[in-house]
This record gives structure tokens, C-alpha cells and sequence, in this order.
């Protein structure tokens, strides 16, 4: 099945749109975990509503084998990332989602290299 998406502004070259398909999902997956961290601090209870995109944003990007050190790994790094997120800044958090793909894009990397 083939998903027609709507291209986003992104980094000013040309993306596949598996690639900007990941980079919409980082975006929101940003989004999402800053605004649920920000009701959790005044005080709501936010178990129940947080969207988990870390799946689909892994298993897009080729990661096959997500143990529990990549989970870590991955929620350590999307906290990072959100503390920088300036909601009022809609192309800083454009960028954050493509320093965010780059950053998931290097594990990947460094994770085929251990197993070759």
C-alpha cells in the first residue's frame, strides 16, 4: 500500500519520501513528548495520553533489533531534544527533527558496523 503524504519544508534538498515520512513522525514525536512533559508539570497525570511514535520512527528506519539499551538510548536522546524545542519556533524544531533523524541515522550506523 502506498501513503501519499504531504511533503514538508524541510533542510533545503530534496528527500525521499520514506525519509520525510520519518522526519514528520520525529517532528511530532518532538511535539508530543514536549507538550506532554509540560501538562505533567503543572500537574496532570499524563499516563494515559502520551503517543508513542518510537516504534514506527525505529522500525522506518531500518532499526531490526530494539533492545533495551536502543530504547534507552533513544528515549535518553528524544529527552535531550525536547528540552531545546521552542514551540514558538516552527523551523528550529524543523531542524531539531533533521539533527534528531541524524543522530538515529549514526546509531544505525554504528549498530551494522558492531554486527559486520
Amino acid at each position: 500500500m502506498k501513503i501519499e503524504i504531504e511533503l514538508q519544508n524541510f533542510p533545503s534538498f530534496k528527500l525521499s519520501s520514506d525519509q520525510d515520512l520519518i522526519l514528520f513522525l520525529i517532528r511530532n514525536e518532538l511535539l508530543g513528548t514536549k507538550f506532554i512533559n509540560q501538562l505533567s508539570e503543572i500537574g496532570f497525570d499524563t499516563s494515559f495520553f502520551s503517543v508513542e511514535l518510537g516504534t514506527a520512527i525505529l522500525s522506518l528506519m531500518g532499526f531490526n533489533n530494539r533492545t533495551d539499551v536502543l530504547w534507552q538510548w533513544y528515549y535518553e536522546i528524544l529527552d535531550s531534544y525536547v528540552l531545546r524545542v521552542n514551540l514558538k519556533d516552527y523551523t528550529g524544531v524543523n531542524v531539531l527533527a533533521f539533527d534528531f533523524y541524524i543522530a538515529l541515522r549514526i546509531r544505525l550506523n554504528d549498530e551494522k558496523l558492531k554486527r559486520e
